[in-house]
């Protein structure tokens, strides 16, 4: 999943005007901000196999450190804890909390479209995955709807503040679903290494896109 990801952020923000966007979408990818690294690094490990499933060609075969159940769960907390006491105090715990569901929020979408490759903790055989990467039309749907719905939402709960916070999330939208768009037609690279380093490129521009409109807009008036 990788749009689909963001639905979660989006929604959220309009409940903790003190968290900015780009706080909850840097949030909703951490656990793969952190895959990326231990691959890079080469404690987690993954290949490219063309056609491994038909949405998606990443064979995700030991990843126990970022993506099991406890893994997210521990790295959610981390995260919270971390976001309460040092990254933004003045959120307080609700902003925390908000972190919280937006890191585990990543693991609930992965178990809806990863084949069965989400260990229940680092040494389990048990392992799951509802596999919606099986069927291309079916998981990019799923995948935009959560998408579309989610800034559904963080419209909902914002006002532009002049002209170009109008069109801002028109922008962001098209920017995103170009951005899938080419991860399903593009050629991935053949080295995971490269790939995983790319990630990380796209999620932090991502995260610099969610920041600009974040500040063409404004909370909404209840």
């Amino acid at each position: 999943m990788f749009i689909g990801h963001y639905a979660p952020a989006a929604a959220l923000k309009p409940l903790s005007p003190k968290v900015p966007l780009w706080h909850l979408f840097v949030a909703v990818q951490f656990l793969d901000y952190l895959w990326s690294v231990l691959i890079i690094a080469g404690v987690e490990r993954a290949r490219i196999v063309p056609g491994f499933l038909e949405a998606s060609d990443l064979d995700l075969y030991f990843m126990p450190y970022t993506h099991s159940l406890a893994a997210a769960i521990f790295w959610s907390l981390i995260g919270a804890a971390a976001y309460r006491l040092m990254i933004n105090a003045r959120a307080g715990l609700p902003g925390a909390i908000l972190v919280c569901i937006a890191i585990f929020s990543h693991w609930l979408g992965d178990l809806l479209v990863h084949a069965e490759d989400l260990a229940l903790w680092p040494g389990s055989d048990v392992k799951l995955g509802l596999g919606l990467w099986s069927s291309l039309t079916i998981s990019k749907g799923v995948e935009l709807g959560l998408f579309l719905g989610g800034f559904i939402l963080y419209l909902g709960g914002t006002s532009p503040k002049g002209a170009i916070g109008r069109i801002a999330p028109a922008v962001v939208t098209a920017a995103m679903i170009g951005i899938e768009i080419y991860a399903v037609i593009g050629t991935p690279p053949a080295d995971i290494r490269i790939f995983a380093a790319l990630a990380l490129v796209s999620y932090s521009l991502i995260a610099g896109l969610a920041a600009w409109l974040d500040s063409v807009r404004s909370p909404r008036r209840r």
